[in-house]
C-alpha cells in the first residue's frame, strides 16, 4: 500500500473542487471536535499494564542486574491509539483511495492532514506530553501523524514513570539491555496509549553470510557444504520475475526513486557502480545512488549519520544493488539513521520519511 501522504487532489471543475475543499474542511473540523480517549484525572497510584512490551529474552537466566540510573535512553517512541470511530474511518478511507471510481481515489494526504483526521485527539496528545514532561522526560517531537511521540530520558525516569526496570542481559554471549516487566502507566492515560515501541536494544540484524566466491567467465560460483553452487545474478532476477519484457519495452524504473531503509551507510559507494558495470546495468544511464539521513519535519533531530557499521554494511550494499537490478533506471536512495540505545535507526529513518513535509517516494524497501 502506498503511504498515506501527498497532496489532496480534486476534480478539474471549479464546482467539484469547491465541494471537495469544503468536504475536507468539514471533515477536519469534525475530527478536531471529537472528544479524546482520556477522560479521567491522572492518578499515579491507579495503574494499567501495557501488554506485549517485554522481550522473550528478558528472563532470570539472562539477567545480569539493573543498569545505572543515569544511563541515557535516547529517542524512545511512544505509540498512541486513535479512537474506534477514527480507526473505522481510516479503514474506510484506505478502501476508498484504492478503489477506482471512488471520489477519494488516490487523494493522498499530507502527514498533518492525516493527523487531523485519523491521529490521536489533540487533548490526548497534550495530556500524554504533559505527563511525560512531568516525569522529567524530554519530548523531542510529536509526529505530524499524531500517532507517535519521540522522547528521551534516563533509566531512572523510565523506572519511576513506567514502573519497569531496565536490566543488563547476556544472551548467547551478547550483551543487551531490556525492560524486565510490562510497563505500567496511569490508568487514565491507558486508553490512548498502545505502548513503548522499544525499551531495549534488540534490533533487526543482517542476514548476510560471508561466502568465498569465484568468477569463472560469466559464471559466479561458491561452495556450500562442500558442493559448488551458482549464485543468482541480476539476469536471473529478470528471468525469475519476468522483467525482461518490461525492460525491452522501455520500462526500467525511469523517473522513480526506490528508498532502501538501513541503520548503516554502505562501506563504499563505488561498490554500487562496480555491481552495475559487472552485471551489465551501466547502460541504464539514468540510474543513480545516493545516501541520506532524513530528519524530522520539526522538533529535535533524532537522525544521526550512522557511518559505516561493519556488522550491517554488506547487507545495506546488497539492498541498494539489488533494488537497482530490479529497476536499473531508477534513483536508488539509501536512507539511514544511527541506532539509539533503544530504537532501531531504520525505524527512525522510515518514520521521518513518512512524516516529512514533502511527499515521500512511492517505493520503500526494508529487507
Amino acid at each position: 500500500m502506498r503511504p498515506l501522504t501527498g497532496h489532496v487532489l480534486c476534480a478539474a471543475s471549479f464546482a467539484v473542487a469547491l465541494a471537495c475543499n469544503l468536504a475536507a474542511v468539514m471533515a477536519s473540523a469534525a475530527a478536531e471536535s471529537e472528544p479524546g480517549l482520556i477522560t479521567q484525572r491522572v492518578d499515579e497510584h491507579s495503574l494499567a499494564r501495557l501488554p506485549g512490551n517485554v522481550r522473550l529474552e528478558a528472563i532470570p537466566n539472562n539477567d545480569r542486574g539493573r543498569v545505572s540510573d543515569s544511563i541515557e535512553l535516547g529517542h524512545m517512541q511512544l505509540q498512541l491509539r486513535r479512537s474506534y470511530a477514527r480507526e473505522q474511518a481510516l479503514e474506510t478511507f484506505i478502501d476508498q483511495i484504492h478503489t477506482q471510481g471512488s471520489p477519494q481515489f488516490h487523494h493522498w494526504l499530507k502527514p498533518q492532514q492525516f493527523g487531523e483526521q485519523f491521529g490521536a485527539a489533540k487533548s490526548d496528545t497534550a495530556a500524554i506530553t504533559h505527563w511525560l514532561e512531568g516525569h522529567g522526560f524530554t519530548v523531542n517531537q510529536l509526529y505530524p501523524s499524531r500517532m507517535l511521540i519521540d522522547f528521551s530520558g534516563t533509566a531512572r525516569q523510565v523506572r519511576e514513570a513506567f514502573h519497569t526496570e531496565i536490566h543488563q542481559l547476556l544472551v548467547n554471549g551478547e550483551r543487551h539491555i531490556a525492560n524486565m516487566s510490562e510497563p505500567q502507566i496511569p490508568a487514565a492515560l491507558a486508553p490512548a496509549v498502545v505502548g513503548v515501541v522499544s525499551l531495549h536494544d534488540f534490533r533487526p540484524h543482517a542476514l548476510f553470510r560471508k561466502r568465498h566466491m569465484q568468477r569463472a567467465g560469466a559464471q559466479f560460483t561458491f561452495t556450500e557444504q562442500g558442493a559448488p553452487v551458482e549464485a543468482v545474478v541480476p539476469a536471473d532476477l529478470a528471468t525469475i520475475y519476468n522483467l525482461n519484457p518490461l525492460f525491452s519495452a522501455g520500462f526500467s524504473g525511469q523517473g522513480q526513486t526506490v528508498v532502501v531503509i538501513e541503520d548503516t551507510n554502505v562501506y563504499r559507494s563505488s561498490d554500487w557502480k562496480t555491481f552495475r558495470s559487472t552485471f551489465g546495468l551501466s547502460s541504464y544511464t539514468s540510474g543513480s545512488f545516493t545516501q541520506v539521513h532524513p530528519t524530522p519535519s520539526d522538533g529535535d533531530s533524532n537522525c544521526d549519520d550512522p557511518g559505516d557499521v561493519a556488522a550491517s554494511d554488506v547487507e545495506a550494499t546488497l539492498d541498494a544493488e539489488w533494488a537497482s537490478a530490479a529497476a536499473p533506471s531508477a534513483k536508488i536512495e539509501l536512507a539511514s539513521c544511527a541506532d539509539t540505545s533503544t530504537t532501531f535507526g531504520g525505524l527512525i529513518a522510515l518514520n521521518n520519511l513518512l512524516n516529512a513535509t514533502v511527499a515521500p517516494p512511492a517505493i520503500v524497501s526494508i529487507s
